[in-house]
C-alpha cells in the first residue's frame, strides 16, 4: 500500500509520522509539510491574526513553543528530528505546500500515486480532489473524542471546559472539518495536573498506536465507517482572551518553558 503523508510539522505530528515510516517501511511514498500557520495567510499575517483573535498571553506561548523545538532540533537535543532529516533517514521525499490543494501541489500528489493519503495535524482543509484521489481514501487523526471538540487546538478545549476525559480519533476524511465516519477511536483521562503540553504528548503516543491499528484495518479490506452523532458535536476555533481567562480560573495551566523543552528533548 502507497501511503502519502500530509502534515504541519511539529514534535507531536512528527512523532506519529515517524511511528508510520518505522511501522510501514517503504510504504510512505512523500510527505507534504503544510508551510503556513493559519491557511491562506503570510507569517506576518497570521501572526498578526492570532494576536487580535488570542492575544498576547497565548501568542507568546505558542511562540515560545516554536522557538524551543527550533533551538532544540538545531542542537540536535530533539528525540526526534525534523521532517527533513526524516525523508533522508527514510528516503522519503518531503515537499512544502503553502496550498495543498493547489494545481502543483496536487500535481505532486498525484504523482506519487497514492494508495490512501493520512492527514497529520495538518492544518489546511482538505478539499475534494484529493479526498477522490486514492482509492483507499485519506483519514485523519484527530486528538478529541469526535464528535467533541472538533475543530482547531481540542487540548485547550478539553480542559477549559473541565472535561473528564479526551481522546483521539482516527476518521476518514470529508469535506467539512472532523466530520468523516469513524474508524477507530479511545478515549484518554485528563488527570488534575495535566496541561496543554503533557496532552498533546499523551494525545501524540496514543495517535501513534491509534494509526497503526487503522492501517491495519484497511490492509484488511473491510475497516470500518462508523457514523458521527451530530447531536453531540462541537467545534472550537483560536481561543479568545475570554477563553484564556476561563481556562486559567479552571486551575489549568499551558505548561511552563522547562515542561515544553522536557517534552522536546526527552
Amino acid at each position: 500500500m502507497r501511503i502519502a503523508i500530509l502534515t504541519y510539522e511539529s514534535h507531536q505530528s512528527n512523532l506519529m509520522t515517524h511511528r508510520l515510516l518505522t511501522e510501514f517501511p517503504g510504504q510512505v511514498v512523500g510527505i507534504m509539510r503544510s508551510d503556513v500557520i493559519v491557511a491562506g495567510k503570510n507569517t506576518w499575517q497570521s501572526m498578526w491574526f492570532l494576536l487580535k483573535r488570542t492575544g498576547l498571553g497565548f501568542v507568546f506561548r505558542k511562540g515560545m513553543e516554536i522557538i524551543l523545538s527550533r533551538v532544540a532540533a538545531s542542537l540536535n537535543k530533539t528525540q526526534l528530528p525534523p521532517l527533513k532529516h526524516l525523508g533522508q533517514e527514510f528516503d522519503v521525499p518531503v515537499v512544502q505546500a503553502k496550498n495543498i490543494n493547489a494545481p502543483d501541489s496536487l500535481a505532486t500528489l498525484a504523482s506519487w500515486q497514492p494508495d490512501l493519503i493520512i492527514s497529520v495535524y495538518l492544518n489546511q482543509l482538505i478539499k475534494k480532489k484529493i479526498i477522490e484521489m486514492p482509492p483507499k481514501g485519506v483519514i485523519n487523526v484527530h486528538p478529541a473524542l469526535l464528535p467533541r471538540n472538533r475543530g482547531l487546538f481540542p487540548y485547550f478545549w478539553a480542559l477549559a471546559n473541565g472535561d473528564a476525559e479526551t481522546g483521539v480519533t482516527v476518521h476518514w476524511v470529508a469535506p467539512k472539518f472532523d466530520t468523516g465516519e469513524i474508524l477507530v477511536q479511545r478515549p484518554l483521562p485528563i488527570e488534575a495536573e495535566d496541561t496543554v503540553i503533557s496532552l498533546a504528548r499523551k494525545s501524540a503516543e496514543l495517535g501513534a498506536n491509534l494509526l497503526v491499528e487503522a492501517l491495519t484495518l484497511i490492509e484488511t479490506g473491510n475497516p470500518p465507517y462508523l457514523p458521527q452523532n451530530p447531536e453531540q458535536a462541537t467545534y472550537h476555533s483560536w481561543p479568545t482572551p475570554a477563553d484564556a481567562r476561563r481556562f486559567k480560573q479552571r486551575g489549568r495551566r499551558y505548561g511552563s518553558l522547562a515542561e515544553t523543552w522536557k517534552d522536546l528533548t526527552e
